[in-house]
């Protein structure tokens, strides 16, 4: 300690160095990132103290040289601003992302996209908004995602949009944008234009901001190893439902899991006059006594109007515990109705849940 104070009074900060303003959004990244620290529990004793006293030092330094403090580089990503939702599954993403640091502004709206991973599931962009203008609660950009391999494979429900925003404050806002790729080819490497001439707000869709953002960059795929589990017999039933886990694939960030769901819509809810549907929702555990979040495709869905009995759904999650040997899937089936007539739904009744999939990893 006496060493590194020395070692700082000897420093000379008489220099001529431009101080740099730290936006909100650079902040909101520090302080997650501090807090994720905290909370992860398989840190050793000497890493927290060791981050204790990055900390504390950084304080110190910010009230003793706040011309040196503005210019400290950035601790965390992007990423790690969505640590407290639901869908959070980005904890490797990180180091295993592409780097993009592209900065196009239009209609005074800056757009910078900062990282993008590529695992042959997903294409997951990580990108921030800054503006002046009131954008809403949830604004992403709305336009073409297109990638020259794919051609016109992936149209037609050959893929799904995600988006997850987090709002920093009234102006800077980051967004995760996820490409799934249920059907069609899955090439190595892919070049991608991202274009857009609406930012939309997804709370409020009559709110929106004209201009013209255009992107190119390309990505190569991360290792992934696919397990097909068809043949297993990893399923649940219960009167009118089955559930089937099909397939499994891993890659360096991120675990699929692919399933079937079987739904007799009419037994199961003993309704034939009116529309209903079934949706099933899931809980992800190992052995552990960890729960897993993840990011839930819900394919082409049950309901009573058009006799649909199998649907093709998947989640990805983190990539599990080295330490687990199995996982367990707890299907919670829940019905559903037309509230009125502005074709919104309504669950009806109390969720059921069915028995759980036990699924071995080693």
């Amino acid at each position: 300690m006496k060493k590194l104070y020395k070692q700082l009074n000897r420093l000379n900060f008489e220099i001529d160095v431009e101080p740099m303003e730290v936006s909100e959004l650079e902040k909101e990244r520090i302080k997650r990132s501090v807090l994720k620290v905290k909370r992860k529990k398989h840190l050793t004793r000497n890493f927290v103290a060791a981050a204790t006293f990055l900390i504390a030092s950084s304080i110190t330094i910010g009230f003793s040289f706040p011309t040196f403090a503005s210019n400290i580089p950035i601790v965390g990503n992007v990423f790690e601003l969505f640590y407290d939702d639901e869908e959070y599954i980005f904890e490797k993403y990180d180091e295993f992302s592409s780097k993009l640091g592209i900065t196009q502004e239009s209609n005074g709206v800056e757009v910078t996209l900062t990282d993008a991973v590529y695992d042959g599931e997903n294409i997951t962009v990580a990108y921030t908004l800054k503006s002046n203008q009131n954008l809403g609660e949830r604004p992403v950009l709305f336009g073409d995602f297109i990638a020259e391999e794919f051609k016109n494979a992936h149209k037609y429900g050959g893929f799904s949009e995600n988006y997850i925003v987090e709002k920093v404050n009234d102006h800077e806002y980051a967004v995760l944008f996820i490409y799934e790729l249920i059907r069609g080819p899955r090439p190595e490497e892919v070049h991608i234009t991202l274009q857009s001439d609406e930012i939309v707000d997804l709370s409020n869709t009559s709110q929106s901001v004209k201009g013209n953002w255009s992107f190119h960059f390309k990505l190569n795929t991360l290792e992934r190893e696919t397990f097909n589990l068809a043949k297993e017999h990893l399923k649940t039933e219960a009167e009118g439902i089955e559930v089937s886990v099909t397939k499994l694939t891993e890659t360096s960030v991120s675990t699929t899991l692919y399933f079937a769901e079987k739904v007799d819509e009419e037994l199961f809810t003993k309704e034939r006059e009116e529309w209903r549907s079934v949706s099933i929702d899931y809980v992800i555990s190992d052995d552990l006594g960890r729960n897993y979040n993840f990011v839930h495709y819900r394919g082409g869905g049950h309901n009573t109007d058009f006799d649909s009995l199998w649907s093709k759904s998947r989640i990805t999650t983190n990539v599990f515990d080295e330490q687990a040997t199995s996982i367990t899937i707890t299907p919670i089936v829940h019905v559903n109705k037309k509230a009125g007539n502005g074709g919104k739904l309504e669950r009806i009744g109390e969720p059921f849940k069915m028995e759980p999939i036990t699924v071995p990893l080693k």
